[in-house]
């Protein structure tokens, strides 16, 4: 039984390495070609991992892409959950701070730009990036709450959604224009996501106390 059990276990891990081969070959991949012009059996040959192996851990590419897209959904929420260091003056200045990070993502990570805020995004993979952008505006909503005291406001969550959805936005019309994200256009995430809270918040906000 025990030797059974080594078996099982050494077969486990070379099944993980083999899917992480094949994320990593995906991931290659996209930093130069389109992901609509990407099979799985591209990603197979760029792994070197047989094409039959390659299908018995993802159906097709699509399913290769959901994979990477929720790795970078908890990189994304790692990076934003990262204590603000600097020094702030205001609420807008810490939404200001997170978009940069989100900008700064996408800079070093253009397969990230395509599988998520792409011209060619696919459907299902921008709804499971949406759920992950609920969590995001969550992120969003905790780090101003760590520096300022947040008036109580209804559905107060989804409207942080809503100002990540509008900086979202932003960073897909520069995709579609630039093929990047640009600091031009960071600046217009930041101003459609600070204009929106704008709406529901006054400039100033208490701060909070800190023990």
């Amino acid at each position: 039984m025990a030797l059974l059990g080594t078996r099982k276990s050494s077969l486990r891990q070379r099944g993980i390495a083999r899917r992480d081969k094949l994320l990593a070959a995906a991931e290659t991949l996209l930093q130069s070609r389109e992901m609509d012009a990407i099979s799985l059996g591209d990603v197979a040959l760029q792994a070197k991992v047989p094409k039959g192996s390659a299908y018995h851990f993802y159906l097709n590419i699509v399913d290769v892409y959901a994979s990477l897209v929720a790795l970078y959904d908890k990189e994304l929420q790692a990076i934003m959950t990262a204590p603000i260091r600097s020094a702030v003056g205001a609420w807008s200045e810490v939404v200001e701070i997170l978009l940069d990070r989100a900008g700064e993502f996408y800079l070093r990570k253009p397969s990230a730009r395509q599988l998520l805020i792409g011209p060619k995004t696919l459907p299902e993979l921008k709804m499971r990036d949406r759920q992950n952008d609920v969590v995001i505006g969550r992120i969003f909503e905790d780090q101003v709450a760590n520096f300022f005291v947040l008036p109580v406001v209804p559905n107060r969550s989804e409207v942080f959604f809503r100002s990540v959805e509008i900086a979202d936005l932003m960073f897909c019309l520069s995709m579609i224009g630039h093929g990047l994200i640009t600091e031009e256009m960071t600046q217009e995430a930041k101003r459609g996501a600070v204009a929106y809270l704008g709406s529901y918040f006054p400039a100033k906000l208490p701060r909070k106390k800190r023990g």
